[in-house]
């Protein structure tokens, strides 16, 4: 559902204005991005081209296959792939290993609510952890009306509520947190209520 949904779909927007308001304060030749659940690899090839040093990760063998595809079809992806480290793993098994102030941009397009929220909290620490000053991330949560959230099995999914986030962020310059609580698609695909905080944020 989710990758015919979204097939050829463009870079996230909220992405390429993060990447934006990187590219403005870095004075790094090749920053560093962290793409969490990269899935088929649209955002990956999106942050290789647009000049920074990508580490990306997605559990499943399939979606990294896929990200290798994309970057095939592209026609710099064998110069950019070499910019890409690919990992096998889920946020769960990556955040203990992420380094403290070692990217300047962190990416989480609609993984986060799929973090077990017995481990969100230890989970989101290490991505914010891992920024270094002046450093973006861009992500989203689901709200509690999200209908995976509703019809998710307990102790599954991760939501919050925009005071939740506030909190979260309140060490950070937020610059954007868009609420939607409406009904919507997936991608292209069939419908779902969405209920979903777009987060974009800077380390001061």
């Amino acid at each position: 559902m989710y990758l015919a949904g979204n097939e050829g779909a463009p870079p996230r927007e909220q992405l390429v204005r993060a990447v934006a308001h990187v590219r403005r304060a870095s004075g790094d030749a090749m920053p560093r991005a962290l793409d969490v659940g990269c899935g088929p690899g649209r955002e990956a090839l999106f942050l290789a081209r647009s000049g920074f040093e990508v580490f990306a990760f997605d559990p499943y063998p399939e979606m990294l296959e896929r990200t290798r595809e994309m970057f095939a079809r592209d026609p710099d992806g064998a110069r950019l792939l070499n910019r890409v480290a690919l990992e096998r793993a889920t946020l769960e098994e990556f955040a203990p290993r992420i380094e403290a102030e070692a990217f300047a941009l962190v990416h989480a397009g609609f993984v986060l609510p799929f973090v077990l929220p017995n481990r969100f909290d230890s989970c989101i620490q290490s991505l914010l952890r891992s920024m270094r000053r002046g450093g973006i991330f861009c992500g989203q949560f689901f709200g509690r009306d999200d209908e995976f959230i509703r019809t998710a099995q307990e102790g599954t999914m991760s939501s919050h509520d925009r005071a939740e986030l506030e909190r979260l962020f309140a060490p950070f310059d937020v610059i954007e947190l868009e609420e939607v609580n409406r009904q919507g698609r997936v991608g292209k695909g069939r419908e779902k209520w969405w209920h979903v905080f777009h987060v974009t944020a800077r380390v001061p």
